[in-house]
């Protein structure tokens, strides 16, 4: 009997922490709505780069990277810098949360006067905790997309660390950088066959060769040999 109920104990727990493992992260509402304050005030003031000084507070001293808020104030910032439309940033999705870090996704659209150029990028958004805030630790580009009516095009995150600056996304001109992957003409994918082709009629002529020669000497082999007899230089038969 007590084993029966340790066994039911044991597997109520199991199953208890299974389902708390699967359930995805949540926040409170009170926690929700400071995040909400927080990236508002980010966004608008260090990813605009406009008055970036005002969000100077929400921002964790590793972001900071030792600046002060005069150095902060003047834009050049590790934040990346993005024309975001719009003035409310409310629409995230938690990846996961631990009593040190909140990562979210943030998805981001160009105002109208960049849509030509700038596609929506998804943002990997690293929150702390500190003293009932939420403090931005770290802003990544996580994920690009095509402007409108534009072809599709693809970059990852060492694109973005290769070109922190992001001059070049998604732009035209000489000085862009190619976006996605270079396309190959049709006429080099024949250079490896042609090769391999090259190689093996390398091949199957020296094997050709060796074979004449193989039939040659074979057939010099198989001659009877003629010998004539010697007979000034025949020797006598032994006498008794």
């Amino acid at each position: 009997m007590r084993r029966g109920v340790a066994f039911a104990v044991c597997v109520a727990a199991l199953v208890s922490a299974g389902s708390a493992w699967a359930s995805p992260p949540r926040v409170s509402a009170s926690e929700r709505a400071q995040i909400n304050r927080t990236l508002d005030i980010f966004v608008n003031h260090a990813v605009k780069r406009h008055d970036p000084e005002a969000a100077y507070d929400v921002v964790t001293p590793t972001l900071k990277g030792g600046m002060t808020r005069g150095q902060w104030s003047h834009g050049d910032i590790g934040v990346y810098p993005y024309p975001a439309k719009g003035a409310r940033f409310h629409k995230w999705n938690i990846q996961y949360r631990t009593k040190e870090e909140l990562s979210v996704e943030l998805i981001l659209a160009p105002t109208k006067r960049y849509q030509a150029k700038l596609g929506q990028i998804l943002f990997n958004v690293y929150l702390q905790p500190s003293h009932g805030r939420w403090l931005v630790d770290s802003f990544m580009p996580g994920a690009t997309f095509a402007p409108i009516g534009k072809p599709g095009v693809v970059q990852a995150a060492r694109d973005f660390t290769a070109n922190p600056s992001a001059q070049t996304y998604n732009r035209g001109g000489k000085s862009a950088a190619p976006i996605g992957a270079a396309r190959i003409s049709a006429k080099w994918a024949v250079v490896p066959f042609a090769v391999i082709l090259l190689l093996l009629l390398a091949l199957a002529g020296r094997g050709l060769v060796e074979n004449l020669r193989f039939r040659r000497l074979a057939a010099s082999h198989a001659r009877p040999l003629s010998m004539s007899s010697d007979e000034p230089r025949a020797r006598p038969r032994n006498r008794p």
